[in-house]
């Protein structure tokens, strides 16, 4: 795993877009699937201009596949991304017809003993909303942290331009600054995943 740089600017944008938000003792489990309705923009216009830029695919991942993803194993923290969720069972409700890409980010970290524990989550959540408010964001998984204090969190984005969009935000600027105080390493990783027309499984690739 990586050790952490120094730089803070470097530290700005190795995090990207990856939100790390979780619980105020870091247990919890969450799987949100986001879309539109949480799409609030900048301006009305920025919201019209979201929806209307949805793919039919985007709108059936949303409805019909997202909402059933999750973890077919307890170590997703070590295992390879391909390993630790459904996509196979995800893309197959999809249909073998549909095809369509998106980009993914997972981030996985090891947590400071002494990390202050309120401070990340308070400036995690706000830089989570803020993300999600942004657009592009389709689903938000994190997980527990576990007895070694590390932890995975992944989005899935409808394209990695709405990604780096949310990445210049203020408040993710602000909470990807305490990267060095609050974790001992962390590694970021970015995917692209891919459903084909006449298939039925997903093809994720490391980026």
């Amino acid at each position: 795993m990586n050790a952490i740089p120094n730089n803070a600017a470097k530290e700005s944008r190795d995090i990207e877009q990856a939100i790390v938000a979780q619980d105020i003792q870091g247990r919890s489990i969450h799987n949100d699937t986001v879309g539109p309705a949480g799409w609030t923009g900048e301006t009305p216009e920025d919201l019209e201009a979201f929806i209307k830029s949805l793919r039919p695919v985007d709108k059936a991942l949303l409805d019909k596949a997202l909402p059933h993803f999750h973890t077919i194993t307890d170590d997703y923290v070590h295992v390879p991304l391909q390993d630790a969720f459904n996509w196979d069972e995800t893309a197959k409700r999809l249909g073998v017809d549909a095809e369509g890409d998106w980009f993914i980010v997972a981030f996985r970290s090891v947590r400071k003993a002494d990390a202050d524990h309120a401070l990340l989550f308070e400036a995690d959540a706000r830089a989570q909303q803020e993300a999600i408010n942004s657009g592009g964001l389709l689903k938000y998984w994190y997980g527990d942290l576990n007895e070694h204090r590390e932890c995975l969190a992944m989005c899935i984005w409808v394209n990695r331009e709405y990604a780096l969009k949310a990445t210049r935000k203020p408040l993710h600027l602000q909470a990807a600054r305490l990267a060095a105080q609050m974790y001992d390493s962390y590694q970021l990783e970015r995917y692209s995943l891919v459903k084909r027309a006449g298939e039925t499984v997903f093809s994720i690739q490391a980026l």
